[in-house]
């Protein structure tokens, strides 16, 4: 309640009492009393409440009262206070604010018509000393006034803890921020609530990217398992913990040291989470590891010199030896300590002028490798080193020694000497040492007259094959007893080696004529004749060599090779198993050979080859045309027309008949197409292409014939492939998979050039083929005696016993006809009924002549 004037000196108790006794009558006394006492103890309260109450007429905004606290706030009396305007206490801004609150209050309603609280301003008092306070405003009407009660209350103290708070707050975020420890905390569920940039940066990662995180998202299983197990202690036991972790980040990296203490954090005495503080000590482990192996080293190298320490004086006696040098010579300390010369007793007696001379020098920094005798009679290499030790003062106190025993390193060194120059599957001389061996036998060959000497190329027959049956390492094994061999079959002071895969070369020196080379190539050919068994297997191996006798004309070690290397060739062309002395003649014969590679290489380029067809007919009396063999000839630029059987020998060995091979595929095929769509007379016509060894043994073949016939149109029953048998054996089990495979496409397959080989009824069995064809030179020795038309007649019978048809080739005579047709031979072709035909003979032949009547 607003109080009155301060002019009246009677208080409010005594004026009320006045006033109740002139109005009242004397039985309402005591109500009056108790209602004053109870104002008398809300005023009180009042007076001595915490907060500053000031009560402002909203007229005028004057003070209409204050409490006691208000006062004491201020630092004024009431009577400086009571009737002020409360812009004298208060900012500008506040009574601003209040200054029309009541001008649409509806004072009249008697109803709390405003209230704005928890303001925080500033409240002047005495000597403008001004007071943070917090205000809450509400607005009343009273008797026909307005009234403002402004509630405020000091908040130095609060501001002051808040402030302090707000500072801890930024030291403590500063601390986090930019201390090298690395701190987090985690709930009870190990999930991080907390971390610092520094733990941030161990693992790579921002701290918001870590926030919700577990252990097992950050680490790997084991480190974050160990991890865990030291939180889990920690919540348990309730108190904090001190470990060293060894941890590693998942993507991998070195391992990292941490000192990690963890602690628990509590509110109301329960676990709530789990705190550390984390300090890298990978960098200190690392110093401590370093320092603790620098100490070791140190101490062994103080307590056991792993080398011989010799200290020698000016007057040449033995100061100090090391105890090391039992272990290197044998003998103690003492008979070195007591014998001077005890250490060049035991050089050995061929280094020891060069051990002298060594000592006699004053050179520093000079080293020497010799020999001694080690007590227990061998010899050890050692490595000595010697150094001049120089006093304080400047002057010479003798000689320092250091020896090393280098044995194993000397060993390891003649070791390498001999891997450097001899195969290390045979022990055999590599290339290498045959080529500079070779070199010397010519510079002899030069310097003394006569000096014969000779060199041998073998080449293992059908090695290939039975490395490729038998696998890599039991060819291995072949080449090793193969090597044994070779060394049991020369003399001492000759050379054999391993040139490269199943190729050795042997030198034979101090020969007093070519027959010795001959006896010692019968020899190995005898040697090598006996069965091998290896493995379970038995085996039979044969070689192929080329003899090269003296020089030749070689000017170096590489032509002597090259021509050894062509006679060999010549000796397996001749039917393996055999040997051949090179001749000029043979080194003509190459070059012309490497000649016409070169020329072959550009005449795919250059379109030279064409196809010709020779006619294969029925043997049913009326020969009627059953198809063509495409053969392929090549019309040189410069020789005109080459013989098939020079160049395709070429193409095959150099790898150039796969290409030529696809070439003749693809324009047969092309032909007997186009035949096909002219005339009717070539529907039931039948291409036969040959395929070499080498284009058979293409892994890409039944794709390419696929390919050939998808492009040409050509319908597959119209296409036969002939395959020698010789190339069908060479690895029969491969044979018989691509066979069927390309049965499948739906063509038909013959062998070719039958009885040639060395197939059996049971490999034969295996292939699924449709017909064989017999080799010209059977059909032509039919004629000659029975053994050869019982040869024929047995062949027939084995191809009809297998379900096989039968084309005789070659067959120029009336009689070799009539044979074959009472031998019930189905087919036949050769110059009887046609030459080898260009395209336009061989349609003219179709379309006039599909009867030859023949």
């Amino acid at each position: 309640m607003p109080s009155e004037d301060g002019k009246n000196g009677n208080s409010l108790r005594n004026r009320l009492i006045g006033l109740g006794e002139r109005s009242m009558a004397k039985s309402y006394y005591p109500e009056l009393r108790r209602r004053l006492d109870e104002l008398e103890r809300f005023r009180a309260v009042v007076d001595h409440a915490n907060d500053a109450i000031f009560v402002f007429l909203t007229d005028d905004w004057t003070v209409a009262d204050v409490n006691e606290t208000a006062l004491m706030m201020l630092g004024l009396d009431r009577a400086q206070v009571l009737g002020r305007h409360i812009s004298q206490f208060f900012p500008k801004e506040i009574a601003a604010r209040y200054a029309g609150a009541l001008s649409t209050a509806g004072v009249a309603t008697g109803e709390v018509q405003f209230r704005n609280g928890h303001i925080v301003t500033s409240l002047t008092g005495a000597e403008g000393r001004s007071v943070p306070i917090e205000i809450t405003v509400t607005l009343h009407a009273f008797a026909g006034k307005g009234y403002a009660v402004v509630v405020a209350r000091d908040v130095t103290v609060r501001q002051m803890i808040e402030a302090e708070l707000d500072k801890s707050r930024q030291l403590f975020a500063s601390f986090m921020e930019n201390s090298p420890a690395m701190a987090f905390i985690k709930d009870l569920n190990g999930r991080y609530i907390f971390c610092n940039p520094a733990f941030g940066e161990c693992l790579g990662l921002p701290p918001q990217k870590i926030i919700g995180r577990t252990d097992t998202d950050l680490w790997p299983e084991d480190v974050a398992r160990l991890i865990r197990e030291y939180d889990l202690f920690v919540q348990r036991e309730g108190q904090p913990v001190l470990v060293q972790e060894t941890v590693r980040l998942r993507g991998g990296g070195p391992a990292r040291h941490l000192q990690v203490s963890k602690f628990p954090l509590t509110q109301n005495r329960t676990i709530t989470a789990v705190a550390g503080i984390a300090v890298d000590m990978t960098r200190q482990v690392q110093t401590e590891q370093a320092l603790q192996q620098s100490e070791d080293r140190h101490r062994i190298v103080a307590e056991y010199t792993h080398g011989m320490e010799c200290w020698i004086g000016p007057s040449g006696a033995m100061l100090y030896v090391s105890p090391s040098c039992e272990r290197i010579t044998g003998y103690p300390r003492e008979r070195f300590l007591a014998d001077a010369r005890g250490l060049e007793e035991l050089v050995h007696e061929a280094d020891l002028e060069a051990w002298r001379q060594f000592h006699a020098q004053s050179l520093d920094e000079e080293s020497l490798d010799y020999r001694i005798r080690h007590k227990n009679g061998t010899l050890r290499w050692v490595n000595e080193v010697k150094r001049e030790v120089m006093g304080g003062n400047g002057g010479s106190l003798g000689s320092r020694i250091s020896l090393r025993d280098i044995t194993e390193r000397k060993e390891m060194e003649l070791q390498l000497r001999h891997l450097a120059l001899h195969d290390p599957l045979t022990g055999l001389a590599n290339r290498t040492l045959c080529l500079d061996r070779i070199h010397q036998a010519m510079e002899r060959g030069r310097r003394r007259k006569p000096y014969s000497f000779s060199v041998v190329f073998l080449d293992l027959d059908r090695f290939k094959v039975l490395n490729d049956s038998l696998g890599h390492a039991f060819g291995d094994q072949v080449l090793i007893s193969v090597a044994e061999v070779l060394r049991g079959s020369i003399r001492s002071f000759d050379t054999v080696s391993r040139f490269g895969g199943d190729e050795f070369v042997i030198l034979l020196e101090e020969l007093s004529s070519p027959r010795e080379t001959i006896q010692a190539v019968q020899r190995i050919r005898q040697a090598l004749r006996q069965p091998f068994v290896l493995g379970g297997h038995e085996i039979q191996l044969t070689a192929s060599m080329g003899i090269t006798l003296g020089m030749q004309g070689a000017e170096s070690p590489a032509d002597l090779l090259r021509n050894a290397n062509i006679a060999m060739h010549q000796a397996k062309k001749a039917g393996r198993n055999r040997f051949k002395a090179f001749t000029k003649g043979m080194l003509d014969r190459a070059s012309r050979l490497l000649v016409l590679e070169t020329d072959l290489r550009r005449a795919i380029g250059r379109g030279e080859f064409f196809l010709v067809y020779q006619p294969i007919v029925r043997l049913d009396g009326s020969a009627t045309l059953h198809g063509f063999e495409a053969l392929i000839r090549w019309n040189h630029p410069r020789r005109g027309l080459i013989s098939p059987a020079e160049f395709i020998p070429v193409a095959e060995e150099s790898g150039l008949i796969v290409d030529i091979g696809l070439m003749v595929l693809r324009e047969a095929c092309l032909t007997l197409q186009s035949w096909r769509e002219d005339t009717a007379l070539a529907r039931d016509l039948v291409m036969s292409v040959n395929l070499s060894p080498r284009q058979f043994s293409d892994p890409t073949l039944v794709e390419a014939v696929k390919t050939v016939l998808s492009e040409t149109g050509l319908p597959p029953k119209a296409l036969k492939l002939e395959i020698t048998e010789s190339a069908i054996m060479d690895n029969a089990a491969s044979a018989v998979d691509k066979l069927r495979k390309l049965k499948a496409l739906g063509m038909a397959l013959s062998i070719d050039d039958f009885g040639t080989g060395y197939s059996s009824m049971n490999s034969l069995q295996q292939f699924p083929l449709d017909t064989l064809k017999i080799d010209l030179s059977f059909v032509q020795r039919m004629e000659i005696g029975p053994e050869g038309l019982e040869i024929v007649k047995a062949i027939i019978s084995l191809a009809h016993s297998l379900q096989l048809q039968v084309i005789a080739e070659g067959v120029e005579r009336e009689t070799q006809r009539d044979l074959l047709r009472g031998l019930s031979c189905e087919f036949a072709q050769g110059y009887l009924y046609a030459m080898p035909l260009n395209p336009d003979e061989a349609w003219a032949y179709l379309t006039g002549n599909g009867k030859s009547g023949r």
